[in-house]
C-alpha cells in the first residue's frame, strides 16, 4: 500500500467515525491528527523520490556459461645453464645462458567443445632469455607460437605463427631436440626457418602408423608471390619410426634467395635405447649467382640408463659442395639428462666441434642471447651445467 492509498483510508475511517462523535471537539481533534498524518506522508512521498537508486549488481559470470568443456592451461619453462667455452684462437668464455635443454618460455593454451566432435583451440607462448629477462624471437611478445583452429576426428587446421613440418621432422630426430651442443642448433643440421608467420597449417590424424602434416604461409606483399610450402610424411611402428620432409621457401627466410630442403629421418628402439638417424639436403637458389648445396647429415641414440637418467649422445658432419675455402664442420656432444622431482631436470653436456678453414661452429643453446666467438678453421669445446624447471 502507497502513501496515497493510507491517506484515503484514513480520510474514509474519519468520514465513518464523524457521525459517532458527540463533541465539535472531539470533530477537530480527529481533522487535525488527519491533516498532521497527510503532511508526513508527503514529507515521506518527496524523501522517497530524492534517495538514491541502489546500484545494480554485475553480472554473473558462472562456470556453465563458459561451456562444460572449455579449459585453458598457463604453462612455462626456466632454463638456465653455466657455459665454459675454450678452443678459439680469440681466448676462454665462461657465461650465464638461457635455454641449455628447451628454450624459456611461458604460455597459455586451452580449447572448447563446439559441437559433438568438433574443438577449438588455441595457444599464446612467448620466450624470453631468463639470465637477462628479455625477450627471445627478435623481441616478439608470442614469438614462440601464436595460432587458433579447429580440431576432429577428421585432423588439425590451425593459422597463426607456428613451427613447420620440415623443423619438427628434424629435431625429432636429434637426441638433443636442438638443446645445447646439438648438431641442429650450432648449424651442421639444418632445420630450416624454425617458425613462419601467417602460417596455415594442416594436421592429418594417425591411420595404421602414418600420418602428414601440410604447411602454407603467405609472404603477404602486393605483386610479390613470396610464400612458404612444408610438408612431412611421419610413419611408426612399433619400435621403428620414419620421416621424409620437404620444404620450399620463396624469399621468406631469405629476401634474395629461394631455399629448398629435404630430409630423411629414421629411428629404432633398442631396448632402453632410442637409435636415431638423419640426412638432409639444402639448395640456395639466390636472385643472382650460382645455386650452392649443402650436404648433412648426422646420427645419435637417447638411453634410460637410470630410473631418473638419461644419456644422450650424437655426432654430425655438414658441408657446402664445392666451397672454397672448404666449410665442412664436425661436433661430437655427449650429455646426461637427471630428472629431480616432478618438475625439474639437471644437466651436463660436452660438446666439441672441429671446423675445415671455412666453418666456425661452436657449441650453443637452444636460445643463448650470446654465443662463443672464434676464428675460421678454429676447434671449440662447451661444458654446460644447467638446470630446468616447468609447469
Amino acid at each position: 500500500m502507497n502513501h496515497k492509498q493510507i491517506a484515503l483510508a484514513a480520510a474514509t475511517v474519519i468520514a465513518t467515525l464523524a457521525p459517532c462523535l458527540s463533541h465539535a471537539g472531539e470533530i477537530d481533534e480527529l481533522k487535525q491528527a488527519m491533516k498532521q498524518m497527510q503532511e508526513r506522508l508527503a514529507q515521506l512521498e518527496i524523501q522517497q523520490k530524492e534517495a538514491p537508486r541502489p546500484a545494480a549488481a554485475p553480472p554473473v559470470l558462472s562456470a556453465g556459461s563458459l561451456g562444460a568443456n572449455a579449459n585453458v592451461t598457463l604453462y612455462g619453462k626456466l632454463d638456465l645453464f653455466a657455459e665454459v667455452n675454450g678452443g678459439g684462437g680469440q681466448g676462454d668464455r665462461l657465461a650465464l645462458e638461457s635455454g641449455g635443454l628447451n628454450g624459456t618460455r611461458l604460455g597459455v593454451k586451452g580449447g572448447a567443445d563446439i559441437t559433438d566432435g568438433l574443438r577449438a583451440i588455441f595457444q599464446l607462448e612467448s620466450g624470453f632469455f631468463a639470465n637477462k629477462g628479455t625477450l627471445a624471437q627478435g623481441g616478439r611478445f608470442f614469438g614462440r607460437q601464436a595460432f587458433a583452429g579447429l580440431e576432429g576426428s577428421w585432423g588439425r587446421l590451425t593459422a597463426g605463427r607456428q613451427y613447420s613440418p620440415l623443423y619438427n621432422a628434424v629435431i625429432s630426430y636429434d637426441p638433443f631436440e636442438q638443446g645445447y651442443g646439438s648438431p641442429t642448433t650450432d648449424g651442421n643440421v639444418s632445420t630450416g626457418s624454425t617458425r613462419f608467420d601467417s602460417s596455415i597449417v594442416y594436421a592429418t590424424p594417425k591411420y595404421a602408423g602414418l600420418s602428414a602434416n601440410l604447411m602454407v604461409a603467405f609472404g603477404g606483399e602486393t605483386g610479390k608471390s613470396h610464400d612458404v610450402a612444408s610438408l612431412s610424411v611421419n610413419y611408426e611402428n612399433g619400435p621403428f619410426g620414419l620421416s621424409l620432409a620437404y620444404q620450399n621457401d620463396d624469399h621468406v627466410s631469405s629476401s634474395t634467395a629461394v631455399i629448398r630442403q629435404g630430409f630423411l629421418g629414421a629411428s629404432y628402439q633398442w631396448g632402453k635405447t632410442r637409435l636415431m638417424a638423419g640426412i638432409t639436403h639444402v639448395e640456395n637458389d639466390p636472385d643472382a649467382g650460382s645455386t650452392t648445396t649443402r650436404r648433412e647429415w648426422m646420427i645419435g641414440s637417447r638411453t634410460d640408463a637410470t630410473a631418473t637418467g638419461q644419456l644422450l649422445l650424437a655426432y654430425a658432419e655438414g658441408h657446402t659442395e664445392d666451397a672454397a675455402p672448404n666449410d665442412k664442420g664436425r661436433v661430437a656432444t655427449i650429455g646426461w639428462v637427471e630428472t629431480i622431482g616432478a618438475q625439474s631436470k639437471v644437466y651436463a653436456i660436452l660438446s666439441g666441434h672441429k671446423n675445415s678453414a671455412g666453418s666456425a661452429l661452436v657449441p650453443m643453446g637452444t636460445s643463448s642471447a650470446g654465443n662463443y666467438t672464434i676464428n675460421p678453421g678454429d676447434d671449440a669445446f662447451g661444458l654446460a651445467l644447467g638446470y630446468q624447471y616447468w609447469f
